[in-house]
């Protein structure tokens, strides 16, 4: 993911809360790859922050929800 999609992304009216849900597996793995470079740098985006852990928060729900179909 280019600068310029992640911007597009972290000023995205809906917000985390909303976009993050809605991103495909891929997707999210592709925003939490982005976003963890953007943040190794000298001068991260602002609000790049919060939606890493919130991406994080996310990919983790995720991971416990499929260990949960999976054990069922």
């Amino acid at each position: 993911m280019n600068h310029s999609k992640l911007s597009q992304v972290i000023n995205d009216p809906r917000g985390p809360e909303e976009v993050l849900p809605s991103l495909a597996a891929e997707e999210l793995a592709n925003l939490l790859d982005a976003l963890y470079q953007n943040l190794d740098t000298p001068a991260p985006d602002l609000g790049a922050q919060v939606w890493y852990e919130l991406a994080v928060e996310e990919s983790a729900r995720r991971t416990a929800s499929s260990g949960d179909e999976q054990s069922a």
